[in-house]
């Protein structure tokens, strides 16, 4: 895959181009993920545009506009318009996993005439009002997160109250633990988590455009993913009127080893 970036004012987008071919699939990892998760998509017909996130990579957002001055999606927007013109992009299809969904069904309104799908994995971005979403807002919540960036195990006896309590699902304690044994990979969620707060969803556009102009659309979820669970899935698309879209496959929320690679293949469809 061949590097590439692009800048718009105080932010940098990282970038990755691979293949030549009619069907343009742009890409959107996960949390703490890559862009070569999709690199197994290419084949002659696709051309692959696979973004890191800011955070990642060499993209970057600057870390004092987080608390005062966080991301917001007409800036993002701006980037990508870069892209898709120094690309020479015209129609194209989404596709994100994770964390990339919130971004990605935050643009897709804004460029829904020139999109050819939509598929999402195990997309985060389906509830603006959940508690992970909400708190994020919230000041006191910020700062204290804030402090556990230079101890990130000290969260977790928190954790573990709320795991006898029947308040934190076994699969999201484990989560956590993988999450806080990396102080790097902590403040990475920590500075995203504050920094893309602004970055939420307007579910009804999202119906709108799908409607009107006939977007072919799916929800692939891992049906024993415990970090975003298939029944979020199942709401968020009723509520945006897209019922029967949501397809469930053997496996938690990790969709990108060999085996589970394979079933993905068989449900994304570009055409």
């Amino acid at each position: 895959m061949i590097q590439k970036t692009i800048n718009y004012q105080d932010l940098q987008l990282e970038y990755f181009v691979k293949g030549s071919g009619s069907e343009v699939i742009f890409c959107m990892h996960g949390h703490s993920k890559s862009p070569f998760d999709f690199e197994f998509l290419a084949n002659e017909n696709r051309t692959i545009i696979s973004l890191h996130l800011f955070y990642h990579g060499n993209s970057h957002f600057p870390e004092n506009r987080i608390e005062k001055n966080p991301l917001k999606i007409n800036e993002f927007k701006s980037l990508i318009d870069l892209l898709l013109k120094k690309e020479n992009v015209d129609k194209f299809h989404l596709l994100a996993f994770s964390q990339g969904g919130r971004f990605v069904l935050s643009i897709f309104p804004l460029y829904a005439e020139r999109i050819k799908s939509l598929q999402l994995i195990s997309p985060d971005g389906m509830d603006n009002n959940s508690f992970y979403n909400r708190t994020s807002r919230r000041k006191w919540a910020r700062k204290l997160f804030q402090s556990w960036e230079s101890d990130p195990k000290s969260i977790m006896k928190y954790a573990l109250l709320g795991k006898k309590l029947r308040l934190v699902r076994p699969k999201v304690y484990q989560f956590m633990e993988n999450l806080t044994s990396d102080p790097e990979t902590f403040q990475r969620a920590s500075k995203t988590w504050r920094g893309f707060r602004l970055i939420q969803p307007n579910e009804t556009k999202i119906s709108e455009a799908l409607i009107y102009f006939k977007i072919p659309f799916k929800i692939i979820m891992g049906k024993f993913d415990q970090v975003i669970r298939p029944a979020q899935a199942y709401a968020f698309a009723k509520r945006i009127q897209q019922e029967n879209k949501v397809i469930e496959i053997e496996c938690g929320h990790d969709f990108f080893n060999e085996k589970y690679r394979l079933m993905l293949e068989e449900v994304l469809i570009f055409e």
